[in-house]
């Protein structure tokens, strides 16, 4: 954005501290492909937008704590209102291309409680809304959280995903995204204590040119904790699917279990992929293992499938669905195995697929 359009003018009195966080942002500008962590999500274009007057949901509250140096976190500590329990669902509401809102949200599991959580998307954003959910799992407890992004229109969605998991504690998350916005889900995963375990289920179907962008961090800090990391996109339309994979190994995390894998299929020349597993380990007693592979429906087996009867279409919808469904298999119920089943489903009837 720079000093041509700030913020800083369209803002009603409010705490200084959210000023101060709103002048950084200006001073940082709309980050864009030449800052690294934000290349597959080009926020250059919403400088020059002609925002309506914003409302510091806030009021004179004081922020969050931000990084100075974080795009994400300043924008949404200057704007959001104070932290909300996350609940299932989460009330959306369409955004209109001058508009944007900002919310933070928590959730703590307390000590072997087991809870189920759903964020299921479906407004359509033309403007830009920021999320900022922070989570924290007590000891032996586990937490299922599945992430719908299904938005529709041409904003962007950008969330961040902070989670704390304590001593024998589970966290599964599964994250699909099926919409048209420009949809990214941060996510840094704490394993603070032995024996922490956290998996992330992931399948990239964005629609239309719509993209989604999912920076991952497991961060392993504590010893004999496990993670793994299941990622798969499929490349339709003119998408854009982006996928960072980073784990961590900490001093002291010995005994770490991790696996990390990411496949993608390409059904239009048109779509974009990108994956990139990584792995900084600082010490030797570990077991780690990371990969990716990128592809085409195998023609070996549709050649199988056709020699057995289906036509070429046939054949093509299902290995599609095959490859998706290793991600919606392992959904924590049948109800959502389903639901969400259906909805990938239609979705790849939709492109042919």
């Amino acid at each position: 954005m720079g000093a041509a359009n700030p913020l800083r003018p369209a803002l009603p009195v409010s705490h200084p501290a959210r000023l101060a966080l709103v002048e950084r942002f200006d001073r940082l500008g709309w980050p864009g492909r030449k800052h690294p962590a934000w290349q597959y999500t080009d926020l250059a274009s919403l400088a020059s937008r002609n925002w309506s007057p914003l409302t510091l949901a806030g009021g004179d509250a004081a922020p969050a704590a931000a990084d100075e140096d974080d795009h994400f976190a300043l924008l949404n500590a200057a704007f959001a209102p104070p932290a909300t329990q996350l609940s299932n669902g989460v009330a959306q509401d369409d955004l209109a291309v001058d508009r944007m809102d900002h919310r933070q949200y928590t959730l703590h599991v307390g000590a072997g409680e087991s809870r189920q959580q759903l964020v299921d998307g479906g407004a359509r954003i033309d403007g830009l809304r920021t999320r900022w959910i922070s989570l924290a799992l007590a000891a032996d407890s586990q937490l299922d959280l599945i992430w719908v992004a299904q938005e529709s229109g041409n904003g962007h969605d950008l969330a961040r995903l902070t989670a704390h998991v304590s001593a024998g504690a589970r966290l599964r998350l599964w994250v699909l995204g099926l919409g048209t916005t420009r949809s990214r889900l941060e996510a840094q995963l704490h394993l603070d204590d032995e024996g922490a375990h956290v998996e992330v289920h992931a399948l990239a179907l964005p629609r239309a040119d719509g993209a989604l962008d999912l920076p991952l961090a497991v961060h392993h800090h504590a010893p004999r904790c496990t993670s793994r990391l299941s990622l798969r996109a499929i490349g339709v339309d003119r998408s854009r699917s982006s996928f960072n994979g980073r784990v961590i190994v900490h001093e002291g995390a010995v005994k770490t279990d991790s696996e990390q894998h990411m496949a993608s299929l390409l059904l239009s020349a048109k779509a974009e992929i990108n994956a990139k597993p990584d792995l900084e380990i600082y010490n030797d007693d570990v077991k780690c293992a990371h990969g990716a592979s990128f592809g085409q429906l195998d023609d070996d087996a549709l050649f199988y499938l056709r020699a057995r009867g289906l036509d070429c279409d046939q054949a093509k919808a299902l290995l599609t669905r095959a490859f998706a469904a290793s991600v919606l298999d392992a959904l924590p119920d049948d109800d959502l195995q389903g639901s969400l089943g259906e909805r990938v489903l239609g979705q790849l009837a939709e492109v042919g697929a």
